[in-house]
């Protein structure tokens, strides 16, 4: 029996190099939810574009499809491994690209050439991917109710979550009443590390392959509040150290990341 598809399109990496970024505004980009995952529109890569990426909170990196990058001269300058919840695997890089988005940019930005295949199961006309190498440098409000990704302060509402976040792995990672979740808009479902399901067995693909996994009903409390009951994906492994699983910005209407004061505001 041929089991559901189930995309999860993180991948944890290596320490974010340091790269110099504009000042910030309260002005921003439309926003497309493509099955609950943020897509943008506006994203310029060494003054080519504009190019259609997904915002993955959950990657470390950017990934750009191997095809577009040959087409802008991007060559190959590193090999490194990725690591995700279904394994390891190799891939080719190149460092030292600006990336603009809207109103703000960055430099000595990483692109992989690699993991486009997950992505474009979601949608094939997705040329790439934004990771935390761009995203960590901006505070940023993702809102799927207005379809907007603005840039700059935003403040809490009176039904708002509030939370303090860790980087591991290069990703912004809250304690929850299922242990510490990294903030993953690459996503669909939230996902559990190290816990066997019983509900219906899916195929999850990520970006560096497929495993079997299944569904376990879960309840979520962060700050003392619930915030979400149903069925998570559940992965027996536990692939990255220091996190018990992945909490998909596509549970909640506003995902606010200050990354300069580290915390969410989940609403």
């Amino acid at each position: 029996m041929r089991h559901p598809l189930v995309l999860v399109l993180a991948i944890a990496s290596v320490t974010l190099p340091t790269s110099a970024a504009t000042a910030q505004t309260a002005i921003g980009v439309k926003l497309q939810m493509r099955e609950g995952r943020p897509v943008v529109d506006d994203v310029m890569v060494d003054g080519h574009g504009p190019y259609r990426f997904m915002v993955d909170t959950g990657a470390t990196w950017n990934s750009i499809d191997p095809k577009l990058a040959q087409a802008i001269g991007m060559t190959a300058t590193f090999q490194t491994q990725l690591t995700s919840s279904t394994g390891i695997t190799q891939a080719s890089g190149h460092k030292g690209s600006e990336v603009r988005l809207g109103p703000v940019a960055a430099t000595d930005q990483i692109f992989l050439f690699a993991g486009m295949e997950a992505v474009h199961k979601l949608s094939a006309d997705i040329q790439g991917v934004l990771g935390q190498v761009f995203l960590a440098h901006f505070d940023y409000l993702l809102d799927a109710r207005a379809g907007r990704m603005d840039f700059g302060r935003y403040a809490p509402t009176a039904h708002s979550v509030r939370v303090a976040f860790e980087v591991v792995q290069g990703r912004p990672v809250i304690e929850t009443s299922l242990g510490s979740l990294a903030l993953d808009s690459g996503a669909h479902l939230l996902v559990r590390f190290g816990v066997k399901g019983t509900g219906a067995q899916l195929q999850m693909a990520t970006m560096s392959g497929t495993t079997q996994v299944s569904l376990i009903d879960s309840t979520l409390v962060i700050d003392g509040r619930t915030v979400w009951r149903g069925e998570a994906i559940a992965v027996p492994h536990s692939p990255e150290a220091g996190e018990a699983g992945l909490l998909p910005t596509s549970l909640f209407k506003i995902v606010y990341v200050c990354n300069s004061a580290h915390y969410l505001i989940l609403e």
